[in-house]
């Protein structure tokens, strides 16, 4: 690869505790454009492009190896963001790294975390979409929430609203959250004299509804979410509720006015169990 056309990138995370490079094979990284929930183009060392987003269909993480992150991307890039997810469950999201730091230092002893996965809107359709990370053994998922960064198209069809959740549970943290206002949106239902508002709140997995006779819900209590061992409930997905006819190109590159934004999952890692 000419190195006038491209620049490398190459960072190690180190244990802090047992000062040492840590081994991980498996760990899925995400590389964002700093400061912006847009996925940065990547390459690998052939020059060949690293897909991180089938549009309208679903994003994708890379692999690290031996807990080492590698790629190129265009010489002019000089800042970007990485959200990472280890394969003992792990998260950690780097800020505005420079190409100069290559060790990143990490605490795999503490036990909260927060998992940081960017999203748009380029996908007229329902379909779920894989956002690129899965859940691991061990994980309580204690709240999730969702950062606008660029409002999302579609009020007037109400198809600005999303959900966020899991394979076989699309609806499961959070169900039919409206993004149509940049900042950070609250998925907490809205009291009424007939209950609790169905629409923009936690889904089962976070909370538990009880419907009422008038139609809305009468008893609203959150709660956490224990990921299982299994692969087939692993995906985190996100979801349009409602089919659009959006006016901007579903490109990887040049879309102007696609919505975008952050999904913040905290969680506690449970230490028997990771």
């Amino acid at each position: 690869m000419a190195a006038s056309n491209y620049r490398e990138w190459f960072l190690q995370l180190r244990d802090t505790v047992l000062d040492k490079p840590i081994d991980d094979d498996s760990g899925k990284f995400q590389v964002y454009t700093a400061g912006s929930a847009v996925r940065q183009t990547i390459y690998a060392s052939s020059g060949a492009a690293l897909t991180q987003e089938v549009v309208g269909t679903s994003f994708i993480s890379r692999t690290m190896t031996d807990g080492k992150i590698r790629f190129f991307t265009n010489a002019t890039c000089s800042s970007l963001d990485i959200s990472i997810l280890t394969a003992r469950g792990r998260a950690y999201f780097l800020k505005s790294l420079a190409p100069s730091q290559h060790t990143v230092h990490v605490d795999p002893t503490t036990n909260q975390y927060v998992l940081v996965a960017a999203f748009n809107d380029k996908a007229s359709c329902t379909t779920v979409r894989p956002i690129g990370f899965q859940l691991k053994k061990g994980m309580m998922i204690n709240d999730v929430r969702v950062q606008v960064t660029a409002a999302f198209a579609g009020a007037a069809a109400a198809s600005n609203r999303y959900s966020v959740g899991r394979s076989g549970a699309a609806l499961g943290f959070l169900n039919n959250l409206t993004l149509s206002a940049i900042g950070f949106r609250n998925p907490a239902p809205t009291p009424s004299t007939t209950g609790f508002a169905i629409a923009s709140r936690y889904g089962s997995d976070l909370s538990y509804f009880h419907s009422s006779s008038t139609g809305g819900v009468d008893l609203y209590v959150r709660k956490s979410f224990i990921a299982p061992a299994t692969s087939t409930t692993g995906n985190l997905v996100v979801k349009r509720q409602t089919a659009a006819t959006l006016t901007h190109s579903f490109t990887n590159t040049g879309v102007s006015g696609a919505g975008k934004g952050y999904i913040y999952y905290m969680y506690t890692l449970l230490p028997t169990e990771a």
